[in-house]
């Protein structure tokens, strides 16, 4: 008699032996397939219906957690978007309220088994509310980069509706961003910020501002002393007493730096002016952006000999 194990290798090289070898993979597969296991689901939670005076306080959750056990190949392929619980609170007063939760307060397929469900109670309190609109402030933190300074600050919109308990939403005056960043920033800012709630149970509408921030170069004052006074484009003869002036003038600093000050840019105004003494003040052709903060004298005495052809 030929040894056990040489008629098993011999049925298995068969077409026979090999289609015992198949089915009994193929059970084995559907046996693991569908063997009970255990998972934990996070479910999200809608609430449906607030009325529009009332809002949802303490103990508010986004998640319930739900232990399902069965089939492998069911549990494991379970959607929680499918399974999401949703409280109707069309009709809620004000005041605390309870939602007991069973597996029929969820879309649970047939052949899955819910072993446990976190928390098994939803504890909710409602609160009348009132409402505001209120100015927004932009929050700037940090300090723009060495030369800079911040200009117009805008956010469009600029106010929005706030809602929330009464003894928070009344000592308001204005709603802030939350901080936005600037440190050693030299470019304007733009772009979409949230609101700051400052840790209390107030929305916004719209709960989202988009925030410009200007940032100009750091203005400087510089003092010119004993700058020559003339006369521009005047053919006449005439003296000026005092023949100097000082001024200070403030600008960007990168323009002030290399400022240079000449005689069509600081000048008296002869044309037209006849023969005679005359009490004059100076004119100013300065780059854009520049502009005289203080002048000694403010007048000066013109005598004018021969007026202009």
């Amino acid at each position: 008699m030929r040894p056990l194990w040489e008629k098993i290798v011999a049925l298995a090289g068969s077409n026979f032996g090999l289609k015992v070898l198949a089915l009994t993979i193929a059970v084995g597969l559907w046996i693991a397939g569908h063997r009970d296991i255990e998972r934990a689901v996070e479910v999200p939670v809608e609430f449906r219906n607030i009325p529009s005076d009332l809002m949802v306080l303490d103990n508010r959750i986004d998640y319930v957690v739900l232990r399902f056990s069965g089939p492998r190949t069911l549990v494991s392929t379970l959607d929680p978007n499918e399974l999401k619980l949703s409280l109707d609170l069309s009709g809620a007063k004000p005041g605390s309220l309870s939602y007991p939760l069973s597996t029929g307060s969820f879309n649970i397929p047939r052949g899955v088994t819910v072993a446990r469900i976190t928390p098994p109670v939803v504890h909710l309190r409602l609160e009348p509310i009132v409402r505001r609109t209120l100015p927004v402030t932009v929050r700037l933190a940090g300090k723009p980069s060495a030369g800079y300074q911040v200009g117009q600050v805008t956010a469009q919109p600029a106010n929005v509706l706030v809602a929330g308990l009464p003894e928070d939403v009344r000592r308001m005056t204005t709603v802030e961003t939350v901080p936005v960043e600037i440190d050693e920033a030299r470019n304007a800012i733009k772009r979409k910020v949230r609101l700051s709630n400052d840790g209390k149970p107030l929305t916004f509408t719209p709960d989202q501002v988009e925030i410009a921030v200007l940032l100009e170069e750091e203005e400087v004052v510089r003092e010119f002393t004993d700058v020559a006074v003339s006369a521009r484009d005047f053919k006449g003869a005439y003296t000026v007493a005092p023949q100097t002036v000082s001024l200070k003038l403030s600008g960007a600093k990168s323009q002030i730096d290399k400022l240079e000050l000449k005689n069509d840019q600081v000048y008296l105004n002869l044309q037209g002016l006849p023969a005679g003494e005359h009490q004059l003040p100076l004119s100013f052709e300065l780059p854009a952006g520049i502009q005289v903060v203080e002048q000694r004298p403010q007048r000066f005495r013109v005598r004018i000999s021969k007026p202009a052809a």
